[in-house]
């Protein structure tokens, strides 16, 4: 695992930021933010503190937990949507340029769309969400879509956070307008973003032309990218919290990073991060689909590969897909169920954005849940069928 770095961009408090890198440890149907209580989520890949359920944790109860970071100071959690494409390398920064607060204490935030469809329903002002090649300069028309051609290094995505919270009630926060002013009772926080690259060349080799063979678990098309959203639950110690908001980050070369009372230089957990709730829920795309369709219960369940019981053990990368050939087909993922507004979603908007596109998830029609229910065990059983018919075919090779 890669040291925790921290970067001083310039000179003063006006220009620190910091990087941390992040290994996954779960891939879940939960939501503790949005359908707290549930396994009804579409899938998330989670980093960070293994302190999490379908229960929403405290900060406390985070930094109670085993970390997949490398600063013992942070045991926040991180997750974002799921696709099994694996994760080269999932970082988050924070920029304290406006800030005038440390990050709170049982903070919990989403960003971007999980219902978007469409480049419209994707825009906002200032989360910066945008899909690209890593290392390239070239953007697609719409920036919220994956691109139509190979990518040299990895497949990139960033996404930015609110940085204003309301003091008194953390469950509202907003972004800061083009001046970086909160809105009226918000306070700036150090802002955070999130930076994943995915090793698409392991599961495309060929790689691709046009539709992106790739697709998210909030949507139901292939390389379209624009349902892709981030939640984070807030595990920094207070005293460390203070210290970014004063100190920023440091250089790289050096190795300066956000210390605390708990470390002061890049320490690996010495614990192994672990689902916390390995019997509830799922870890697979198609069993997570039937368990939205029946409202967080397994129902007739297929016994095959397809369908593993949920893992105890660390996942060290998402899993990785088998796809057809690249520009024709995508790599299978599940249709999200969406869910109402989360309640942390502050009801305070930047002019001109739609409630849709602020992190808003719609609830689908029961109908919809399931007709992907059924559709999910169809192909379950497909798959099932034809693992047996190959083997069948392999004890034949061996008779003659």
């Amino acid at each position: 695992m890669r040291s925790l770095i921290s970067i001083l961009a310039g000179a003063g408090l006006a220009s620190a930021w910091t990087e941390l890198h992040h290994a996954p440890f779960m891939n879940k149907n939960i939501d503790a933010i949005v359908v707290p209580g549930t396994y009804t989520s579409h899938m998330h890949t989670f980093f960070g503190s293994d302190a999490i359920t379908n229960v929403l944790p405290t900060s406390a109860e985070l930094q109670a937990g085993c970390y997949t970071g490398d600063n013992p100071n942070d045991l926040s959690v991180y997750y974002t949507t799921f696709t099994e494409v694996p994760i080269f390398r999932f970082s988050t920064y924070y920029t304290n340029s406006f800030a005038t607060a440390a990050i709170p204490q049982d903070l919990a935030m989403i960003s971007g769309n999980a219902s978007a469809t469409s480049q419209s329903a994707a825009d906002h002002p200032y989360n910066d969400l945008e899909w690209f090649c890593e290392g390239s300069e070239e953007r697609e028309t719409d920036i919220a879509k994956m691109p139509t051609s190979t990518c040299d290094q990895h497949l990139q995505v960033n996404l930015r956070f609110p940085q204003c919270v309301n003091p008194d009630d953390h469950s509202e926060y907003d972004f800061a307008d083009e001046s970086e002013t909160c809105p009226e009772g918000m306070v700036a926080i150090p802002q955070l973003r999130y930076r994943v690259l995915y090793d698409t060349k392991s599961v495309a080799p060929e790689g691709w032309s046009g539709v992106a063979p790739f697709q998210l678990s909030c949507s139901d098309t292939p390389g379209d990218g624009y349902c892709f959203h981030g939640d984070f639950i807030n595990g920094w110690f207070e005293d460390a919290a203070e210290n970014m908001l004063i100190n920023g980050g440091g250089g790289y070369d050096d190795g300066q990073f956000i210390a605390g009372e708990h470390g002061d230089s890049a320490i690996e957990a010495s614990c192994t991060a672990v689902d916390r709730d390995p019997e509830g829920g799922a870890s697979d795309y198609y069993t997570s689909l039937e368990m939205m369709a029946d409202g967080g219960e397994l129902v007739d369940p297929v016994e095959s590969e397809s369908a593993p019981e949920p893992s105890t053990t660390v996942e060290t990368t998402t899993p990785v897909a088998t796809p057809a050939p690249a520009t024709t087909d995508t790599v299978s993922t599940p249709t999200q169920t969406s869910s109402p507004a989360p309640s942390r979603t502050s009801s305070r908007r930047p002019s001109g954005t739609a409630s849709t596109g602020y992190g808003n998830k719609e609830t689908c029609t029961s109908t919809t849940k399931r007709s992907i229910g059924q559709k999910s065990k169809t192909e379950a059983a497909t798959r099932a069928l034809k693992q047996a018919l190959d083997a069948l075919d392999a004890l034949d090779a061996l008779e003659d």
